[in-house]
């Protein structure tokens, strides 16, 4: 009896039929060798081939199939190796692909520098400073290359005839190439770094007259200023409650936004991408796209006005409240805040224990940053009269209460630093709600002028009386700016006492700094601004620094005092001493 056709030639036959016409075999590739094909059967075979035994085995054999149909042979490989490869393999053969490739991106001529070089310079440079920035923490020790003395006619230069009423906050380019200024008159200068030539100016309007045209520019103070990190869009905010985004190829206004209800009185830009954060006297945090020219989102918390604002490359930023004497770190993403409580209180106890070295850690570091300024005089005599300050303050029983912390620069993801009108920095962890480290009236007090003109004839005779009364201090001097270099162990502050000092954040468990540095710089200091100069393609691994600092005759947010200075803004391009290395 006849099998069934079906049976007996469906599936040895030929493939399946598309609209009545019989498909072919795919071609064998050119890699692939032509396979011999079987002897084609005969359609309406007889009863003996319809029950052959070969044909029922052909039926369901994987290697017939593949005879039949042919195999990529590639595509099978890459397979088995796929399914082959451990997951420490796979680590592996990934990290071998990003260091060709940073090699790639570093490569060098040969005549230059040889593969040794490089291999230590440059790849074992790149993938550490990569593996801290991910981590988020500060591991990059290079305050020492710079505890030299400061040669002002070689490396500061003043920027000056550009703004005539005082200036109120600086920022540089993350390329190094341009400076942006802001002032009182309500005026934004884009300077040349390197010649100090004033390139472009966005003039301010006149307050008086008809209704301002707000894509010219502000109409009032300027107060802040941002930089994005890929060097294209400059943001400013005002007290006339505007946050203007200019583009700094073109040099000129793209948009303004005016959802702030007071003075914009702090900017920032996310390292990596174009969100912007803005604070204000209206005690809201907002966000801002510049890409897409965008407003995103309003954070609330503070209950005061917000003076000072700062972020890292993570979502978050951190937050200074003035009289609520708060700092607030917000997790934008998880939509959530930390709360930071001030205020904290310079009295005899507290300097008492400042001037005792404390642990074992502190007394080494001490050691160690004496041996560090020995090499520059000036510091030195800065560190002598400090600790004679903090004797005297602490024999006339001399306290100082932080009432308002007004500026605030992130360390690193997890680490920041204050200060206030106190005059006293704090060292702040997220592991902890109060300060880990203070440093009393680091930037010194204002003696009293007030008795000396009072003194009479006959209590000028005594000189006692009068020496006393000349040198009783009235107030601290409250720190006007903060800058930080990120993930490193430095950062600078300034007030009115006519220096910028550079710190030096303490090794070891034992958290702390140590100033090593002081740059002269007279006036009131109302913004700082530090860069990292990295030339495209340089094998050094010391970097040097370059500092802008905005100067006036008065403070950024009010006119309650005065000093004999000139509105300027003052750059110093700091050389990293080849003589110290940085470790990690």
């Amino acid at each position: 009896m006849a099998r069934d056709r079906f049976l007996a030639q469906g599936v040895t036959g030929t493939k399946r039929q598309r609209g009545g016409k019989p498909v072919s075999a795919r071609k064998p590739t050119k890699d692939q060798p032509k396979r011999p094909s079987k002897p084609r059967r005969h359609h309406g075979g007889s009863d003996e081939e319809g029950g052959d035994d070969e044909s029922d085995n052909e039926i369901g054999d994987v290697n017939d199939l593949e005879h039949r149909y042919g195999t990529d042979e590639n595509e099978v490989s890459s397979e088995e190796d796929e399914f082959l490869e451990t997951a420490a393999e796979k680590r592996l053969r990934l990290a071998k692909s990003y260091i060709s490739k940073v090699k790639a991106s570093t490569e060098m001529d040969a005549d230059e520098y040889d593969a040794a070089q490089i291999d230590r310079d440059l790849i074992a440079e790149r993938l550490t400073s990569d593996a801290r920035e991910r981590s988020g923490k500060w591991s990059r020790r290079i305050a020492d290359q710079f505890a030299y003395p400061i040669d002002e006619t070689s490396m500061a230069r003043v920027l000056k005839n550009g703004h005539l009423l005082p200036v109120t906050c600086v920022a540089i380019t993350p390329n190094g190439q341009f400076v942006y200024s802001g002032a009182k008159d309500g005026s934004l200068i884009k300077w040349q770094r390197e010649t100090g030539q004033k390139l472009h100016v966005f003039k301010g309007q006149k307050k008086k007259g008809p209704a301002p045209n707000h894509k010219l520019g502000h109409c009032d103070h300027i107060l802040s200023i941002a930089i994005s990190s890929d060097s294209k869009y400059v943001a400013t905010g005002g007290r006339d409650r505007r946050i203007h985004i200019w583009s700094v190829d073109e040099d000129r206004h793209l948009i303004a936004f005016h959802q702030h209800k007071d003075s914009v009185t702090g900017l920032v830009f996310r390292r990596g991408i174009n969100h912007l954060y803005s604070c204000s006297a209206d005690r809201m945090v907002k966000m801002w796209n510049v890409d897409e020219l965008a407003y995103m989102d309003t954070l609330f918390g503070h209950q005061d006005i917000i003076v000072s604002i700062d972020a890292l490359q993570r979502e978050q930023a951190v937050t200074t409240g003035s009289r609520d004497k708060t700092l607030r770190l917000w997790k934008i993403a998880d939509e959530a805040q930390l709360v930071f409580r001030g205020g904290s209180t310079t009295d005899q106890n507290r300097i008492t224990k400042a001037l005792s070295e404390g642990k074992q850690d502190a007394i080494e570091a001490a050691a160690e940053v004496r041996a560090i300024i020995e090499q520059n005089p000036s510091t030195t005599q800065h560190a002598d009269e400090y600790r004679d300050l903090l004797r005297s303050l602490a024999a006339e029983n001399t306290e100082f209460c932080e009432e308002s912390v007004d500026a605030v620069a992130m360390i690193d993801e997890e680490t920041y630093v204050t200060g206030g009108d106190s005059g006293a920095l704090c060292l702040w962890s997220v592991q902890k709600k109060k300060p880990v480290f203070i440093h009393h009236v680091a930037h010194g007090v204002q003696p009293t002028t007030a008795s000396t003109d009072t003194v009479s004839a006959t209590a000028a005779e005594d000189e006692d009386s009068s020496s006393s009364a000349t040198k009783l201090p009235t107030r601290s001097r409250w720190i006007t700016a903060l800058a930080a270099v990120p993930f490193t162990d430095m950062f600078f502050s300034a007030s009115s006492d006519g220096l910028v000092r550079l710190w030096r954040m303490r090794p070891g468990k034992t958290p702390g700094f140590d100033m090593v540095n002081a740059i002269p710089v007279a006036g009131f200091v109302n913004g700082l601004a530090v860069r990292e100069l990295t030339p495209e393609g340089s094998l050094a691994v010391r970097k040097d620094i370059v500092l802008a600092v905005a100067v006036g005759k008065e403070p950024r947010l009010g006119r309650w005092a005065k000093e004999k200075a000139r509105n300027v803004v003052r750059l110093f391009h700091l050389p990293a001493n080849p003589s110290k290395s940085s470790s990690s």
